[in-house]
């Protein structure tokens, strides 16, 4: 996987999420004068921030693993046409990409 990429989508995301705490800090501003309602901007900036890159990473690595899985099944899938097999269902003596099996034994 490309960890730059997921790097940066998850600082990306972060700043959105940061920019959408504040906002939600703004909309739910109130009038009290406890401590803990100080620094509300700050501390739902923070929390949007740690959404956003947990979102971004997550989003990012599940679509690179998407990918990489396509790029698997379509190799298997050109090694099976290769071989004279018709249908790709049917086991074949090529070994199979273990998430296959995997998702086989599941069904």
């Amino acid at each position: 996987m490309n960890r730059k990429l997921i790097g940066f989508c998850s600082v990306m995301t972060a700043v959105v999420g940061a920019a959408v705490g504040v906002a939600t800090a703004e909309l739910a501003a109130n009038n009290y004068a406890s401590p803990i309602y100080q620094n509300m901007h700050r501390k739902y900036a923070i929390g949007g921030a740690v959404v956003g890159l947990l979102v971004g990473a997550s989003q990012e690595g599940v679509r690179q693993l998407k990918a990489k899985r396509d790029r698997e099944e379509a190799e298997y899938e050109g090694q099976q046409r290769a071989h004279g097999c018709q249908d790709t269902k049917i086991a074949a003596p090529i070994p199979r990409p273990a998430w296959r099996v995997r998702q086989q034994r599941r069904q």
